[in-house]
């Protein structure tokens, strides 16, 4: 093991603070297959057919959580009760990894632990962990899409960097457009807030999606705005975006989690009467839904939400709630699968641990981003029946044991890169109706 980046009492004091970890083995010398040539090859692999996970060591891998949200304890479920058994393999768990140091200190905990490889859902210091995880010869791969950020990991020439996974944003864009196509105005004169959450502190997903809305509005509506979405999206403050055609557009940055006055201030925003349509980059419209409540009551004024969203209580309970006006609190989720992109990270590393690292690579041989496209949903029987799936504890997983199969190399030798992707293109709420049912 290579020296230590910080003190061995932090990382020793880290270790025991780990779920799951008992020992300490090397994560490189013992990420070697137990039945196959010494060389690892993806070649000798592939002479040799299909393999199961018990032809290999039981793989430790660390996962890096930046939030404690319901779709982190529904992870945690999948990966360590529904994946751990079936593909040999035990995860250690971080808990809430606000900042570089709390990053740095768990995985290099996990490097003391024996871990062969870390799937990070916090991408803000990648460029920093990928030079981390590569002296610790530790897998690493990032839940994010290739941005300039993050651009130092991939062309790093980092040999266990096995790329990222997230969002097919144009498809995100796309869904808010439809929307907005079908329950938007023409003419944009009910105006719109975006909340742009922590895009500003530098989580992703959430920049991601607030540049995704600011898209969808710059389409529909043919706008001309001062600045690019990327910098409005990245605004600590809130502004109303300037734009040629008058239309009233909020950005108001924040979450409702610990940050005082965060509902007061989206209250008063709507309390103007220049917005009746409020977009979430984030997973924020329970809370809001008590002061959308309160405007639509005391200004008889029909406000439309559509949000990010992942398949929680909190979502049920949302199409489930009715306004004034008969509609359900939140009339169109952009549903993420907590299923669906977890099993993009474990896949990812999985391949690269078993031999098969080219199926993370792009057609320009460099890593590429594995994505997903998100279901829109808008009744109140779709979110219904979503609710029987990516249940913690339950039995019907969207990407479920058969599905994961097809995007693994031990099974499929002649897997491509392309035939991974294909399987995630083809997910659509229609197939997973199909094949599990409501």
């Amino acid at each position: 093991m290579k020296k230590r980046l910080t003190a061995v009492l932090l990382c020793a004091a880290m270790v025991l603070g780990l779920t799951a970890c008992s020992g300490k083995e090397s994560s490189v010398e013992t990420a070697v297959q137990t039945t196959a040539p010494e060389s690892g090859t993806e070649a000798s692999l592939a002479e040799g057919g299909a393999k199961t996970p018990e032809d290999f060591k039981k793989f430790k891998i660390g996962v890096c959580e930046p939030q404690a949200i319901d779709e982190v304890v529904i992870r945690r479920d999948y990966y360590e009760n529904y994946l751990a058994p079936r593909y040999n393999v035990e995860f250690v768990f971080s808990e809430q990894c606000k900042d570089t140091d709390d990053e740095l200190t768990f995985i290099e905990g996990c490097a003391d632990a024996g871990c062969d490889a870390i799937i990070s859902y916090r991408s803000v210091d990648a460029n920093q962990m990928a030079q981390v995880c590569e002296e610790y010869g530790m897998q690493y791969v990032i839940n994010t899409a290739r941005i300039p950020e993050v651009d130092g990991a991939f062309q790093g020439g980092y040999e266990t960097f096995q790329g990222s996974f997230g969002a097919d944003n144009e498809h995100v864009g796309q869904l808010f457009r439809d929307w907005l196509s079908s329950n938007a105005s023409d003419d944009g004169s009910e105006g719109f807030i975006i909340t742009s959450s922590l895009a500003f502190s530098g989580n992703i997903q959430h920049l991601e999606t607030a540049i995704a809305a600011l898209a969808a509005l710059q389409s529909k509506y043919n706008l001309t705005f001062e600045d690019t979405v990327e910098n409005l999206a990245k605004t600590s403050a809130p502004i109303e975006v300037a734009n040629d055609k008058g239309i009233n557009i909020y950005i108001y940055p924040g979450s409702p989690s610990g940050m005082e006055g965060w509902l007061e201030g989206v209250s008063a925003a709507l309390q103007t009467g220049k917005y009746g349509v409020l977009i979430h980059s984030g997973q924020s419209y329970a809370q809001t839904a008590v002061v959308v409540d309160e405007v639509e009551k005391n200004f008889d004024k029909d406000i439309k939400v559509a949000s990010i969203a992942s398949m929680s209580e909190s979502l049920i309970n949302a199409f489930n709630t009715q306004d004034k006006f008969g509609n359900s609190s939140l009339n169109m989720a952009a549903l993420k699968s907590t299923s669906l992109t977890s099993s993009m990270g474990f896949i990812s590393i999985y391949n690269a641990l078993t031999g098969y690292a080219a199926l993370n690579d792009s057609s320009e041989n460099e890593k590429r981003t594995l994505s997903f496209r998100m279901w829109s949903l808008d009744t109140l029987d779709q979110i219904n029946t979503c609710a029987n799936w990516d249940v913690k504890g339950g039995d019907k997983w969207i990407m479920d044991e058969s599905m994961i199969n097809q995007c693994l190399g031990i099974m499929n030798p002649d897997l491509a890169a392309d035939d991974v992707q294909a399987v995630y293109n083809g997910m659509t709420y229609e197939s997973t109706l199909e094949r599990l049912g409501k």
